[in-house]
């Protein structure tokens, strides 16, 4: 395991690029930076713009795009790159300079070498590693938070792990070692920092950052009471169950991604993850099976990484499952629950209505009364909780388990 004293501080001008992927603690950190930006500069680290991270601008340069389908894709407009361009240009040559976007852990070779060379150097690229036994799960839930209809857990998890195997584009950004070697061939290995996301030590990935940006110690480290919604905690089976329902429910009657994003994403979801779960609501987790398998390719990858020659923060033995299981604690599922307990469901209420009041676009208003009379909580509901409407099976299974 690296010693945080190992790592040195970029020189001047860098350009240090985190490039995710998700679920490895990045939404914390971005908040953190966003709300600090302030701070940051009179440390001479600039992080540009005006947003929680650089989606619109890294999009833009990158070509990205966001949407349930390529027929529905959407990019950002040419001009995010540019004012992202011009703000990199205009910093001191004495400043580091952080970028920030998960997403970028999917371009392939050419499209990181392109974007390197647009943003100048020299670049220096961070690496969030959480084990695919931990991950996969995250990765899951993700899907069916924003809409999608992955399949069953265990499917879609068998799924992402024959892409792996197979080198499949559509599961690139979850093939660590693929991920690793791809930006430690754009950049160098000397350039390539990976940091392993363990629970038990959350303070890693911002002391990383820290050394790197020479910044002082606990600068980064996000406050105690950040909340679900900015820490972008794990969903409960029970939250994911009902998510699952409504997104069916939804796109079966013509809602957009763009709606749906207005109404569910920043309204439900938002509600739903300012709770507090208690520790003995389920989670999500693979069934023994996956759960294996995916451990047996934790253990290839932390026996290859150290081979790249690239710099790692965290203990490998842990990500291979050596040490832990490279889970949370708590009790844990494969398949969603039936029924949902009266405070989730309300949740969801609260944010239906508070999208339908917030919202000026006119079908995000229809799609939210639509919500609103899909999860209405009737007026005798059990403790125990309360049937899901759509049905819960058939809502996560959709179109399958490539589905995204």
């Amino acid at each position: 395991m690296t010693e945080p004293a190992a790592v040195e501080p970029l020189a001047p001008g860098t350009r240090l690029l985190q490039v995710g992927p998700f679920k490895t603690g990045t939404t914390a950190i971005q908040h953190v930076a966003s709300a600090r930006r302030e701070l940051l500069a009179a440390h001479g680290v600039v992080y540009p713009g005006r947003g929680l991270n650089h989606r619109w601008g890294l999009a833009a340069l990158t070509g990205l795009t966001w949407g349930w389908a390529r027929t529905d894709a959407t990019g950002a407009p040419p001009r995010h790159g540019s004012e992202l361009l011009r703000e990199l240009g205009a910093a001191s040559r004495h400043a580091r300079l952080w970028l920030s976007y998960e997403r970028l852990a999917v371009l392939d070779d050419d499209v990181a070498t392109a974007l390197c060379e647009r943003i100048g150097g020299p670049v220096h690229v961070l690496v969030g590693l959480r084990p695919l036994r931990s991950l996969l799960p995250s990765e899951w839930q993700q899907l069916v938070k924003s809409g999608r209809r992955p399949g069953a857990l265990d499917d879609w998890a068998g799924a992402a792990m024959d892409g792996i195997a197979t080198g499949s584009s559509r599961f690139r950004h979850l093939d660590h070692l693929g991920l690793v070697d791809r930006w430690a061939r754009v950049v160098g290995a000397g350039a390539v920092t990976c940091v392993v996301t363990d629970p038990a030590r959350p303070e890693e990935t911002p002391q990383a950052l820290e050394a790197l940006l020479g910044l002082p110690s606990g600068l980064l480290q996000p406050p105690t009471n950040l909340g679900g919604h900015r820490s972008n905690r794990s969903l409960t089976a029970a939250e994911v169950a009902l998510l699952a329902a409504v997104a069916r429910e939804l796109r079966d009657r013509g809602a957009t991604q763009a709606d749906y994003q207005e109404v569910v994403g920043r309204g439900v979801v938002a509600r739903l993850l300012a709770r507090r779960p208690s520790a003995t609501e389920a989670r999500m987790g693979l069934g023994p099976r996956a759960a294996e398998r995916a451990r047996g390719i934790d253990q290839d990858v932390a026996g290859r990484l150290a081979g790249l020659g690239v710099h790692v923060r965290g203990d490998l033995a842990w990500y291979g499952g050596a040490s832990s299981t490279g889970v949370e604690a708590g009790p844990r599922v494969a398949d969603l629950p039936d029924s949902v307990p009266l405070e989730v469901a309300v949740a969801a209420v609260l944010g239906a209505a508070e999208s339908a009041l917030r919202v000026r676009n006119a079908g995000a208003r229809v799609l939210a009364r639509r919500l609103l009379r899909s999860v209405a909580v009737p007026r005798r509901v059990g403790r125990a909780g309360r049937p899901l409407r759509s049905g819960v099976a058939a809502s996560a299974a959709g179109a399958g388990p490539a589905s995204r």
